[in-house]
């Protein structure tokens, strides 16, 4: 399977916008791209009465892939907004983790690259003890890091990229979300320079907020233009192309 995974420093962080720009610059570019958010939580009901995640909606928006496909997105939607393991419990449910992790290989078979999206940070528990990392570890796929450009983001990012490489996952760069070049000033910059010395890992973007991208809209207006311009597109794909 060839595809890279996207992890984070945290929640909010903008996993699922950066997934869907990457994802809508491959499709630009003529490659047969797949998109896996496997599990969601913060479902809500559609008008079929159908559970569904509106980060799954948006990453297919951005690839172009059809509801028909949700299933093979998507494979767990939760209702409540809590990580997956406890969302999970407090509706009864039972994840079976060999599912969704079968269900990420199918679409890698699907697709020529696939591109997986996780939940809150690296550590967040999908399953009782079974963590982000350790869906990223079962998959083999080299992961991107998304981290905030403001305060206390050197931590994140460090802790982040260090417990990555305990556990023996190749991370090939890390992408910044939210950067404001036009006010940037001393703390975004010497964020960023921090960040690359401590890590050793390359930023490989700085993606700007737009009022044209909402996820609970599905809005997806000029996505593909702004990873080309703002992410280094060329070096994401060859990293998907070592993953096996």
């Amino acid at each position: 399977m060839q595809g890279i995974f996207i992890t984070a420093t945290d929640t909010e962080v903008g996993k699922t916008v950066i997934t869907g720009a990457i994802a809508a610059a491959l499709k630009a570019r003529g490659l047969n791209i797949g998109v896996v958010k496997p599990l969601a939580s913060g479902g809500f009901t559609d008008n079929n009465g159908q559970l569904v995640a509106e980060d799954a909606t948006f990453l297919m928006k951005a690839a172009g892939i059809n509801e028909d496909k949700r299933a093979l997105v998507n494979t767990v939607c939760l209702q409540l907004a809590l990580t997956p393991a406890v969302a999970a419990v407090q509706a009864g449910i039972t994840i079976d983790m060999p599912e969704v992790i079968s269900n990420c290989r199918l679409a890698g078979n699907e697709f020529d690259r696939v591109i997986i999206e996780g939940v809150g940070g690296i550590t967040a528990p999908l399953w009782e003890d079974y963590l982000v990392a350790d869906m990223i570890v079962e998959l083999n796929l080299p992961a991107i890091i998304v981290a905030r450009p403001n305060l206390g983001t050197i931590n994140h990012t460090v802790l982040t990229a260090e417990y990555a490489k305990q556990r023996g996952i190749k991370v090939a760069g890390i992408i910044i979300n939210k950067w404001d070049e036009q006010n940037a000033g001393v703390l975004e910059h010497s964020n960023i320079a921090y960040i690359e010395r401590l890590t050793k890992l390359p930023i490989l973007g700085k993606f700007p907020a737009s009022e044209t991208i909402s996820v609970p809209d599905a809005r997806v207006e000029g996505l593909a233009e702004l990873a080309e311009k703002y992410i280094d597109i060329d070096r994401l794909i060859k990293a998907m192309e070592v993953s096996v």
